[in-house]
C-alpha cells in the first residue's frame, strides 16, 4: 500500500466572546487524490482520555474524516481504541519501532503503533506515526468494497483481520461475533467523535456530551429552544412529535400506551402514529428498517443498546433519536418518558442503529 501524503498539523486560534477556541487544521501535502481542503478538530480536552490519547484521537479523526467522512473516522477510532487504547505502542518483537517516540509497550506479534500494524502494513516509521498509520489504515478501508454500507465492526474486522473472525477460539475468548472486539468500542468511538468533530463539520449527530448544560433543559431533558431538524422526513417529524408528546408518562414493562409505555412500546407507538408499523420488542426492532451508523443518524432512527439485561448481540433497550444529539426514551420502572443525550444513552455500547423511514 502506498502512503498518499504527509500530514502537517498546525494550530489556529480564533477569538470568541467567551474566550479563545483552538482547532487543529490538518491538510495533505503532495499529490493527493482526495482533495486539499483542511479538516478542523477541536483542541479542547476530550472527556475520558489522557492528553496523549486525545491528541491521537484528534489526529485519527482529522485524517480519516478528510478522506472518508465521519463514517471512516468512526471506524478508525473503533479500531485504534480496541487495538492500542489510542496509544502509540512500541513492541520488543520489532526492535525497529524503538527508534521512534512511543507511549507504551505492546506484545502482540510484531505489531506497532495506534493500529497495531504488522510489517506488511508499512515501515516502522510509518506505523509508529499517528497520522501516517491512520493513512495506511484508510488505504485499506477505502479499498474495501461497499465499506460504508456494512456494519462498522464487521468492516473493521475485514481491514484488520484480528483474532475475532467469528470462529470461537481461545484467542478471541470464544466469541462467535465477527469483530466483537471492535463492536465493544463502537459506542465509545461515537461519543469521542461527537466531542472531537466541531459543530458544523459533520452531520447533525450532536456533541456527544453526557449531560446537557445547566439551565438548558426542563425537568424532562428537552432543551427549551429545541426544534425538529429541518431535514427530518415528514414521517420522522410526526414520529418525533408524538414521542415528545408522551414526556412525563410513566414507564411500565409491557405497556404500549396511551398512558404508560415501555421502551419498545414507545418507539412502536411513535412510528405507528406516522403510519409505519414496526416490531414490538427490542430484539425484533433491531431488524426493522435498515442499518445506519452514528455519523448518519436522523430524527426517528432507533438507537438500540444492551440496557440492564441485554447484550450487544441481543439489545435490551431502545430509544428514539430526535436530532441534535438527543434521544427520547421510556427508561425503567419508577421513571418517566424523558429526553437524554445520545452520548449517555449509548455509553454502554450500541447493539444496533436502525433507520425506519
Amino acid at each position: 500500500m502506498s502512503f498518499r501524503g504527509v500530514v502537517a498539523a498546525a494550530v489556529c486560534v480564533a477569538s470568541a466572546v467567551t474566550g479563545l477556541v483552538g482547532v487543529v487544521m490538518v491538510g495533505f501535502g503532495g499529490d493527493t487524490a482526495f482533495g486539499d481542503a483542511p479538516t478542523c478538530t477541536s483542541t479542547r480536552p476530550v472527556r475520558g482520555l489522557s492528553q496523549a490519547q486525545a491528541a491521537n484521537a484528534r489526529t485519527v479523526v482529522a485524517v480519516a474524516a478528510a478522506r472518508g467522512g465521519d463514517p471512516a473516522a468512526h471506524i478508525a477510532l473503533m479500531v485504534a481504541l480496541a487495538e492500542s487504547n489510542l496509544l502509540v505502542l512500541v513492541n520488543p518483537h520489532d526492535p525497529a519501532g524503538a527508534a521512534y517516540t512511543n507511549q507504551g509497550v505492546g506484545y502482540d506479534h510484531d505489531s506497532l503503533g495506534l493500529f497495531q500494524q504488522r510489517p506488511g502494513w508499512g515501515t516502522a516509521a510509518q506505523r509508529m506515526d499517528p497520522a501516517t498509520s491512520t493513512e495506511l489504515f484508510l488505504d485499506r478501508l477505502l479499498a474495501t468494497p461497499a465499506w460504508s454500507s456494512l456494519p462498522p465492526a464487521y468492516v473493521a474486522q475485514l481491514v484488520q483481520r484480528s483474532a475475532y473472525d467469528g470462529i470461537p477460539s481461545p484467542a478471541n475468548h470464544f466469541s462467535a461475533t465477527v469483530g466483537a472486539n471492535y463492536l465493544a468500542r463502537q459506542g465509545q468511538a461515537a461519543l469521542l467523535l461527537g466531542q472531537i468533530q466541531p459543530a458544523g463539520q459533520g452531520p447533525d449527530c450532536g456533541s456527544g456530551k453526557e449531560a446537557l448544560a445547566p439551565g438548558a433543559e426542563d425537568t424532562l431533558g428537552l432543551p427549551h429552544d429545541w426544534t425538529i431538524p429541518a431535514f427530518a422526513s415528514r414521517a420522522a417529524a410526526t414520529t418525533v412529535q408524538f414521542a415528545l408528546a408522551q414526556l412525563g408518562k410513566p414507564y411500565q414493562w409491557g405497556a404500549t400506551g396511551p398512558d404508560r409505555y415501555d421502551c419498545s412500546g414507545l418507539t412502536q407507538a411513535a412510528w405507528l402514529r406516522a403510519g409505519v408499523s414496526i416490531s414490538r420488542t427490542t430484539y425484533d426492532q433491531m431488524r426493522d428498517g435498515v442499518a445506519t451508523d452514528p455519523a448518519h443518524l436522523q430524527p426517528g432512527d432507533l438507537v438500540l443498546t444492551p440496557g440492564s439485561d441485554g447484550s450487544l448481540a441481543v439489545p435490551g433497550h431502545v430509544g428514539l433519536y430526535i436530532g441534535k444529539g438527543l434521544v427520547v426514551v421510556a427508561p425503567k420502572t419508577g421513571d418517566v418518558v424523558k429526553v437524554v443525550t445520545y452520548g449517555s444513552f449509548a455509553g454502554s455500547g450500541i447493539s444496533a442503529l436502525r433507520h425506519i423511514a
